[in-house]
Formats: C-alpha cells, structure tokens, sequence
C-alpha cells in the first residue's frame, strides 16, 4: 500500500513542470498548486455527484461553474508557465466556494467544514504574509455577511458550539501552516546560502581549470627555452671549453648565471602562484605604513634604477596607516616596480602615488616606457600570463601582475590598468585604511 501511494504522489504530484522556475521556492509552489488542484477536482467531482443524486441542481450550477474555473486556472498554470496569477485565481475560487458552503449551508448544513481546507491552501500557496491577511479578510467578511444574512430562508441556522469547535479548527490549521511557512522560510535561506557557496566554489574550480591550463601551456614554453639555453651553453662548455677562447667562456658562463638565476625566479613564482591557488598563503592583515614598504623597494631595486639611469619618485597625499597584509603588499609594490623598470627606457622616471578615496588607499606605479597592447590587457583581466622582453631585453616571468592580481584581491582591493603602447603604463590598485 505503501509503495502504491508513493508511486501514484510522484506520479501525480511531483511531475509539476517546476522547469521554467529558477526559485526554490516557486518549486515547491508549483508542486503544492498541483497537489491542491488534484484535490480539488476530487472534491468538487464528489460535490457533483452528491448534487445530481440529491438534485440539488442550483449547487450543482454553482459547482459545476466552480469545477470550470478551477479547470481554465489549471490550464494557465500549465500553459503559460507562471505561478503568481494561477495562485491568486485558485485562492479566489476555494474562498468564494467556502464563503457559498458557508452561507447556504451546502450539504445538508455541514458546507461550512469546506472552509478547514483554506489555512493550508492559502498560506502555504500565498506565503505567511499574503496568506494571513487573505485568512483575516475571508473570515471578517465571512462574520459580517453571516450576521446581515443569518435570518434569511435560505442560511442556516449554525449552532455556536459547531461554529466555535470549527473556529478552533481554522485557528489551529492556520497556526500549523504559518509555522510551516516560518519553518521553510530558514531551511530554504541555509540552502540558498549553501547553493550559493557551492556554485561560486564550482565557478572558482572551473576557471581555475582553465586559467592552469593555458597557464602552464605559457609557463612550460618559456621554460623550455631557458632550460635549453642553459643546456646548449652547458653542452658547449662541455664539449669545447680547451677550444674556447677566455673571454667567450667568461661570457658563456655568465650568460649561464643569468639564464640560472632567471629560471630560479620563474619557479618560484610558479610556485607562490600555486600556492596562491590552494589557499595555502596566511593571510595576516595588521596596520603599517606605505613608506615603510616604498623604502625597501627602493633599497632592492637601487642597482637597476641605477643601471638603467631611472629616477624614481613618491608623491604621498595621506599619511594613513593600511590595513592589510604587510608581505602581500609589498609583494605587490615589488612586482609593479620591477616591471615598470623593465619596459622603461634609459633614463626615464618611475612615479609611485598615494592617496586616499573613502574607506580605501590607492596607491599608483606609472612609467613612460613601452606600455602594453591590448591583448596583454585582456590577458591581464583574464588572469592570464604573459611575458615580454624588457627595453634592455630583460627576461620576465610573465606571473608578477598575475600574483599582484591575486594578492590585492586577497586584501579585498581591486586593481585597474590604463596602457597604450609607447605612451607607457600606470597600474592602480585599492588597499584598506585603518578604521
């Protein structure tokens, strides 16, 4: 018996077309309609019969206009795939049926038990709310047209006992259908929350995916060619160093050293990148000051200011503390620093503001260099690496805007672009005050 009742709910019951809406809880609108309308046919068949066997012809009329309604509101549901307008409509029709019963009696005086089924129609159909306010006007008008109307022929005469029990009743399912409602509303939140959670974790994973592959695509082709550097200047200083005049193995050996170094430097980037990606990094935001970070850029970076005959320059238009994770943010400042130099030209100038705009610091790296296509902007935005020779040839690893992406958005900042190709570049990025 069990196993048949369950076959014949989901088989009548949840084959609601829920498809067309979006909303956990226009589904399970959609589905509880559908269950009231099956009801509802039955009902108002049974009616039927119980008329045409009593011939009561004039109920019969008015159930039978009922059935009608209730079947062109069905139609709509189905047809036009809207919950809201079928809603109102069902709802109108059980209360003018119930408000009918209740008034003429219906069958054999016992109509007004009709209404019982209103509360948990109403309220789990039209919400808490819209429900309650629905129950209270059809029980107001019901009160006052039953008191206008009550020494009429043809309304009957309700004892107080029956009509006080069954006032109880309608209270009682009223009650059970607004804690229903109340009950779902905080399940249906946690749920929302949680699907939330898991479709922008989903996202996250998805583009992570895509972003590693064309990632690592980019960085295993820059590496193969410097481990090949590497190895055909090995190879030949292996195989010919006798042959090989001083200067051009002192060359070949340096030239190694560079290669060395810069392959060092593009996993460790690779792997503070992964690391990145995993979570792994702490974060640790505490109050410091930016010229505490501006000093020890300048003291790393002296060698190649001076190299290249750059100049440098801070302009600080606040003197507030940040609030944010010290090595993230000077990770971030080193990484715009040093490209800033590379595609610098000769004897250029590197600018580095501060200043202040509501409840954030934004701070600005701009040069005069070479400035950047905009293909390398939409690699930038698509969180993509990319890698281009410096004004002095100067390798890259295509990973330094790409970390400082990720590390601004760690702190809740953002970090915006503006390049034009030999116009140069200015980075822009937000970091929290203090509060």
């Amino acid at each position: 018996m069990s196993k048949l009742l369950n076959y014949y709910l989901k088989l009548f019951i949840f084959n609601a077309d829920d498809t067309s809406y979006e909303r956990l809880e226009e589904k399970k609108k959609s589905i509880l309609l559908n269950l009231f309308f099956y009801l509802f046919f039955i009902a108002m068949g049974v009616f039927l019969i119980s008329n045409f066997y009593k011939q009561t012809y004039n109920t019969a009329l008015f159930n039978g206009l009922a059935l009608l309604a209730g079947g062109l509101t069905f139609w709509l549901l189905k047809k036009r795939k809207t919950i809201l307008i079928p809603s109102i409509i069902f709802v109108i029709i059980i209360s003018v049926i119930s408000t009918y019963f209740f008034l003429t009696g219906g069958q054999n005086e016992s109509g007004i038990a009709f209404a019982l089924m209103l509360p948990l129609a109403v309220i789990l159909i039209l919400g808490k709310e819209h429900g309650i306010i629905a129950l209270s006007i059809f029980f107001i008008c019901n009160a006052l047209a039953y008191s206008f109307l009550q020494t009429e022929s043809w309304c009957p005469n309700y004892n107080y006992s029956l009509v006080s029990r069954l006032s109880i009743v309608f209270l009682f399912i009223s009650v059970m259908a607004f804690a229903n409602e109340f009950i779902f509303e905080i399940l249906y939140t946690r749920l929302e929350k949680l699907s939330t959670s898991l479709k922008m974790s989903q996202q996250k994973y998805k583009d992570l995916a895509v972003n590693k592959e064309k990632f690592l695509s980019i960085i295993s082709h820059d590496l193969s060619d410097h481990v090949g550097s590497f190895m055909a200047i090995s190879t030949l200083l292996n195989e010919q160093y006798d042959e090989l005049p001083k200067e051009e193995r002192v060359k070949l050996i340096k030239n190694m050293a560079t290669v060395s170094k810069h392959n060092y430097k593009l996993l460790h980037d690779l792997l503070t990148w992964s690391t990145v990606q995993m979570d792994h990094i702490p974060y640790s935001p505490k109050p410091f000051k930016l010229e505490k970070i501006y000093r020890e850029v300048i003291e790393l970076f002296n060698p190649l200011l001076e190299e290249k005959g750059l100049s440098i320059f801070l302009k600080m238009k606040s003197n507030s503390e940040l609030f944010a994770d010290y090595h993230m943010a000077s990770a971030i400042i080193r990484n715009l620093v040093s490209n800033a130099i590379k595609f610098s030209h000769p004897d250029g100038e590197i600018r580095i503001s501060a200043k202040e705009k509501d409840d954030m610091m934004v701070i600005t790296v701009s040069d005069k260099g070479v400035g950047m296509t905009n293909e390398a902007l939409m690699r930038f935005n698509s969180s993509l690496s990319f890698s281009n020779p410096g004004t002095m040839l100067e390798p890259g690893t295509g990973i330094g805007l790409i970390l400082a992406k990720e590390f601004v958005q760690k702190n809740e900042g953002r970090i915006f672009i503006e390049s034009k190709p030999n116009k140069g570049t200015k980075v822009s990025f937000t970091l929290p005050l203090v509060d």
